[in-house]
């Protein structure tokens, strides 16, 4: 029997931390017994693992072929901890960093020692995932398994992560009011786009490193195109496609980044990556065509890297990124430089510590006004990597300490560019998302306000608004409500046979981001009210003592925004015969191959099974009455088998496990309609033993 083999490659992150170096590793694939060298998928699954080896080399622009690669060979042996790690690894480098939990997870559990660094890494999977606890415990663990020296060396690091943790879980747990939004195609690509500036309502510029043409290379080092400017002009609310800017100066073969325009349109300020690790350079409008760029005065470029600059609206006060060591707070700080009466830029002053931190600040972006600034931090109270900040001047015009702009604006990933509109009450910035296109994406924040606002009304009057209100009463001309998208709903957690109440907890999913967002407990009467920020489809779990889990969607109606919306749940004893429908497995279109997204709903099968000891359950999988009978069961036996599969691969034994494929002989829904057959596609577990 010949075993596929597989060497584990160290990969280099770009996080904000050092840690002891990764060890190259050995592991093996094991091949199951019901197949040989001979077997379907062997020789494929091979070049799979080197091709996704040969992408990871290619710098972080390979990054994305490379989990392709890896996750083919993973349809073929999901149990293996080295392949469970690369993968991990190979995540957290991505734009889907959350991801990389589950494979850590199960490479971890099934050889604790694969790599000296898998608890670190792991609890930085857990921490993009949201899950600050077991975050923080692998943070403890991987601490405790350093000798005294390593510890003095990771010590302060580890101590900032944890605490990112645990601002983490403030920050979520008070989530603030903003709906978040794809800026769309017209902007966005399947590669990096970022920093987009709208000028006068009518254009926007945006950094992008899409290919500028079909003979554009990318860098060696990293594998990613370089940055050029591109334009898209405004109709009404609306995008076009963005083009890119060919303008003498403005395009060439290093990075460019537009990052300013001032309020007359006559001046605009570039970063250019060419010179001094990056400065910024100036450009006027001359005859209605920019000039050739040229070096910003000496007040702001260094010998080190210049990122980003913000203008006040009369052009007198600018805050600028920069390196320079000099008086620097460390890392990148935020500086500022004023022009005098002769119009000169004088002497740039560092804002100082209330303001920078030790860690890099990024993205400056000060007000017309000049009098709030917003920013991009490391520092500070941040859940992980760059999060946005917002301070204000008091009356003496100093800056007061800066507020995290908090969840979910802020990630435990990079949040970039923020620029709000006139209003602030709309801004665009720069992150990964689960519906990013491609790397960072441009995204639209709007803002909702407080919640519920409350109006002062005059007392009654029968000639409504004919009176003109008494200075000294308490009246107040009528302002339109701010919107309320809170769903808050209630009801009852029962007893399936008895209707009798039940103690349990009700945690609510965010399906989109796959984050518990809000956990209740039902009282002795089996009550519980929970808020829910909006009107969407949301998933629920359910536990308590001597019962079934349950796993449920909830679709709330749009009907139910601002108001009460009731739902009540059924819990059904765990006893011989008890089923649970699992809503969220999810296979390729007519296969039985899982897709990464099943995991969560599994994992909480395992869970359940690891609690619950000497249960044993039936898979069985379900279609509906499309198709051939025939085909239809061996369809739905077959991934029945590879639930089996996986609640197996995660340590549950094989004699607990059994399964079936019923076809469309057992329907819970008439077949006359599309709704009818979806609820019959669908997964069970029974208990048919104790």
């Amino acid at each position: 029997m010949k075993q596929l083999s597989i060497k584990i490659l160290a990969l280099t992150f770009f996080t904000q931390i050092i840690f002891p170096a990764l060890i190259t590793a050995q592991s093996e694939i094991k091949i199951p017994k019901t197949f040989n060298i001979k077997s379907e998928g062997y020789r494929e699954a091979s070049k799979e693992i080197k091709a996704g080896d040969k992408a990871v080399k290619l710098g972080i622009g390979g990054i994305p072929e490379a989990i392709r690669h890896y996750l083919k060979a993973y349809d073929y042996n999901p149990t293996d901890a080295a392949l469970n790690y690369k993968i991990g690894l190979s995540y957290l480098r991505s734009d889907y960093k959350g991801k990389a939990a589950k494979y850590l997870n199960n490479a971890y559990y099934k050889q604790p020692r694969i790599s000296k660094d898998i608890l670190f890494q792991s609890g930085r999977a857990f921490q993009y995932s949201l899950e600050f606890d077991s975050a923080i415990a692998r943070y403890d663990a991987y601490l405790n398994s350093l000798k005294d020296r390593q510890k003095k060396q990771i010590l302060e690091q580890i101590s900032k992560l944890k605490n990112e943790c645990l601002s983490g879980k403030d920050l979520v747990n008070h989530p603030k009011r903003v709906v978040i939004n794809n800026a769309g195609e017209m902007l966005n690509s399947t590669f990096d786009d970022y920093n987009l500036l709208i000028f006068k309502d009518s254009v926007a510029y945006l950094s992008s490193r899409r290919p500028a043409s079909s003979k554009a290379k990318p860098e060696k080092e990293t594998n990613l195109y370089n940055e050029d400017i591109y334009v898209s002009k405004i109709s009404g609310t609306e995008f076009e496609k963005a083009r890119l800017v060919t303008d003498k100066g403005f395009y060439s073969k290093h990075n460019e980044d537009l990052l300013w325009i001032e309020t007359d349109g006559k001046t605009c300020y570039l970063y250019k990556g060419d010179s001094h690790n990056g400065d910024i350079l100036v450009s006027t409008l001359k005859k209605g065509k920019w000039k050739v760029p040229e070096e910003l005065s000496k007040r702001f470029n260094s010998k080190m890297a210049e990122t980003s600059i913000s203008l006040t609206a009369d052009g007198n006060t600018a805050y600028f990124i920069s390196s320079n060591k000099d008086d620097s707070q460390g890392g990148k700080d935020i500086y500022v430089c004023h022009k005098n009466k002769k119009g000169k830029w004088e002497k740039a002053e560092n804002l100082g510590a209330v303001i920078n931190t030790p860690y890099d600040e990024e993205s400056v972006f000060i007000t017309p006004d000049g009098k709030t600034l917003y920013f991009s931090s490391k520092g500070h109270n941040t859940m992980g990597g760059f999060d946005v900040f917002r301070a204000e001047s008091d009356i003496s015009g100093h800056w007061k300490q800066p507020e995290n702009l908090g969840f979910p604006i802020n990630t435990p990933d990079d949040e970039l560019f923020f620029k709000p509109l006139n209003n602030e009450k709309i801004a665009y910035f720069s992150t990964k998302r689960e519906d990013t296109q491609g790397g960072y994406d441009i995204y639209k924040a709007i803002f909702l306000g407080n919640e519920k606002q409350l109006m002062v009304t005059t007392e009654e009057s029968t000639t409504a608004y004919a009176d003109k209100p008494i200075s000294d009463l308490f009246a107040r001309i009528p302002t339109p409500l701010k919107i309320d998208t809170t769903v808050h709903m209630l009801g009852s957690i029962l007893d399936s046979k008895t209707l009798k109440p039940v103690k349990a907890k009700l945690d609510i999913i965010d399906l989109d981001r796959n984050i518990v967002i809000s956990s209740v407990l039902s009282d002795s009467t089996g009550n519980y009210r929970v808020t829910l920020p909006c009107v969407k489809k949301y998933g629920s779990e359910i536990r308590a003592n001597d019962y079934m889990f349950s796993l449920e969607n909830i679709d709330v109606p749009s009907i139910a925004m601002g108001k009460e919306y009731s739902r009540d749940f059924k819990l059904s004893k765990v006893e011989v015969g008890a089923k649970v429908v699992l809503n969220n497995i999810y296979f390729d279109l007519n296969k039985s191959t899982l897709t990464p997204q099943s995991g969560t709903e599994l994992d909480k099968v395992v869970k359940f099974l690891e609690e619950t000891k000497t249960v044993k359950i039936e898979i069985s999988g379900h279609t509906d009455n499309v198709g051939s009978p025939v085909a239809n069961t061996k369809l739905s036996a077959a991934r029945a088998k590879s639930v089996v599969d996986y609640i197996a691969a995660h340590g549950i034994e094989r004699s607990r496990l059994t399964f079936k494929g019923y076809g469309s002989k057992q329907p819970v829904a008439p077949n006359k309609t599309e709704a009818g057959r979806k609820k019959n596609r669908r997964v069970e577990f029974k208990i048919i033993g104790k």
